[in-house]
């Protein structure tokens, strides 16, 4: 199903009043590892991208 010009509106004012909050960083993986990554996130509940996001906090205060 298409997505209606109303959601498309309301994603559009949202990404522009949030821009400032979110730092998009795009990462690659090998292909390979996409079905352990994606199947460890899934074993936690969580989406790859939490997953990920907690692995790198974890690290940081860690080093901290």
């Amino acid at each position: 199903m298409p997505m209606s010009n109303a959601r498309k509106k309301a994603n559009r004012k949202w990404d522009e009043q949030n821009r400032d909050r979110y730092w998009p960083c795009c990462l690659r993986f090998p292909a390979a590892d996409k079905q352990v990554i994606v199947a460890r996130a899934a074993s936690l509940g969580v989406p790859v991208s939490e997953y990920i996001r907690s692995l790198v906090y974890q690290d940081l205060t860690d080093s901290a």
